[in-house]
């Protein structure tokens, strides 16, 4: 046998540290590098250099050593940003990148809401009576023009909760002349067929976008499938899931056979979906009256229907965005998905949101801390309607009772109550030099928007109290401005506060404001 030579390990032992040079880890924009880079050659290599004294000296600004140096200190600055910017997109707090944002909310499970579409009740109108049925086959699409934008609101018969029912006619009963149980959805509606790969997790790209809430429907081979959260159990259950990405494309997906079935090789599937939403659909009652055409047993002819709008359109909401995800993200994580204390109430009840009953636009929850009704919950809430916060319609209460009685604990008893708006009109005097007469319009633009960001529904919450103080301070950094007042008007107060109880927010009224060159 050949001898082997074995090297012990170097020993562990004593290490002296080298000297360690003072380094500056925050100025790290061009100018500071190269001023640093060049102090640094010229401490070390200049005429009193430590370390080669006169070595080098050609540190002029027209020399190929600056331009090496600036050409090191552009790549050191572009890469520290860099550096910085992705770090930045890790944190829900600092995320500035959309689709971003969106994969850190699938990453642990939360859905940003989608859009909805603006909804409303519609009359359809017979000029005559008919001994049999007037039918009107779904959705009815009414096209309307809002401003110069052309959208599209589709019409479907309605349930006793106002909710569309799809695949059903509109009917006009034999012996009437009228039909006010219709409802009118803003949005498309649109089919798409797939074929099944016998894939494990299949996905299909809905090809439109963006994709209303909760309005996805899949048929495979004529059969329709169930939507969940997520697949339950190790069983082949005909269900699928669904998600969506920054601009709420939809993607719809299959399980493995054993968390969810998967589509056979060549299955039709069949996805039915609308897309939409915005505010854009809110339009005011009365604004739509048109006829089209129905039919019924007997008559060749087409029977016109007279369709009108006599409740205006409501709900319309555009999709969370990345201000929505990382508002909503952090206290959606701390909830747990269920109610125990007041904050989790707060928290599932300001994100709850429905397809045709709209969203909450803000909630507080109290306890009735006394007596036999110390488990007993007052949950105070608003709808949001746009911009605005409105009164929660009947069929919202009923849905959101019906969610928290899901989540809360046995022993707590859940009052859903309306929230009050206290409107306040705000007349601001400003006083500026009679420099700035010719930037009024700039200066007034600029103004109106500090002070609606100032009243921003995310800048307020029940009880809060409204201060002069605080509204100057969102305008005071402006240079033009020398002095300037604030006068508030609610219906029992005015001055410079305005205070509210605890179930109680405030919403601006009147906006005057005057500027006053001098």
């Amino acid at each position: 046998m050949s001898s082997i030579n074995y090297v012990p390990y170097a020993q562990s032992g004593l290490v002296k540290n080298p000297s360690i040079v003072s380094i500056n880890y925050t100025n790290q924009d061009f100018w500071s590098m190269k001023s640093r880079l060049v102090d640094f050659i010229r401490e070390r290599f200049g005429p009193n250099g430590t370390d080669l004294p006169n070595t080098f000296n050609d540190l002029v600004e027209s020399s190929v050593a600056i331009m090496l140096i600036e050409n090191w200190a552009f790549l050191a600055d572009t890469l520290s940003f860099k550096m910085d910017q992705i770090v930045n997109e890790l944190f829900i707090d600092t995320v500035t990148e959309v689709e971003n944002a969106f994969r850190m909310a699938r990453l642990i499970g939360f859905q940003p809401q989608p859009p909805i579409a603006s909804s409303s009740m519609w009359t359809g109108t017979l000029n005559a009576v008919y001994s049999t049925d007037v039918h009107m086959p779904t959705p009815v699409a009414i096209d309307v023009l809002v401003g110069s934008t052309p959208i599209i609101i589709e019409l479907f018969s309605a349930n006793s909760n106002n909710e569309p029912i799809f695949n059903q006619d509109i009917i006009i009963p034999a012996g009437g002349r009228i039909n006010s149980s219709i409802i009118g959805l803003e949005g498309r509606t649109l089919v798409g067929a797939f074929t099944g790969s016998g894939a494990i997790s299949q996905t299909l790209t809905i090809p439109n976008s963006p994709v209303l809430y909760d309005s996805i429907q899949v048929e495979v081979n004529g059969e329709t499938w169930s939507r969940v959260d997520v697949f339950t159990d190790s069983n082949p259950r005909k269900e699928y899931r669904v998600e969506f990405n920054s601009t709420y494309v939809g993607f719809i997906i299959f399980g493995n056979n054993r968390a969810g079935l998967i589509p056979s090789a060549g299955a039709a599937i069949t996805v039915t979906y609308r897309v939409g939403g915005g505010t854009i659909g809110n339009i005011v009652t009365g604004y739509v009256e048109l006829q089209k055409l129905g039919g019924t047993l007997g008559v060749s002819t087409g029977i016109p229907i007279t369709f009108k709008n006599y409740t205006r359109g409501k709900y319309g909401y555009g999709g969370d965005a990345i201000e929505d995800v990382r508002k909503k993200l952090p206290l959606w994580v701390k909830v747990q998905n269920r109610c125990v204390s007041g904050s989790d109430y707060k928290t599932l009840v300001d994100q709850f949101a429905t397809p045709y009953h709209g969203q909450i636009g803000k909630s507080i929850a109290l306890l009735r801390n006394y007596g036999c009704s110390g488990n007993v919950i007052d949950v105070y809430i608003l709808a949001k309607d746009g911009n605005n916060l409105i009164k929660a319609s009947d069929e919202l209460k009923l849905d959101l009772t019906n969610m928290l009685n899901s989540k809360k604990m046995l022993t707590d008893y859940v009052c859903i109550k309306d929230g009050i708006i206290i409107y306040v009109d705000v007349t601001v005097d400003l006083i500026l030099d009679r420099a700035y007469r010719k930037f009024d319009t700039e200066l007034r633009i600029e103004i109106d928007q500090r002070i609606s960001n100032f009243f921003s529904l995310n800048n307020w919450e029940y009880g809060k109290i409204l201060k002069e103080t605080d509204l100057i301070k969102e305008i005071s950094d402006m240079k033009q401005i020398s002095n300037f007042s604030c006068i508030f008007n609610s219906n029992d107060q005015e001055g410079t506060i305005i205070t509210t109880k605890l179930n109680e927010i405030i919403r601006p009224g009147s906006l005057s404001v005057s500027l006053i060159f001098s």
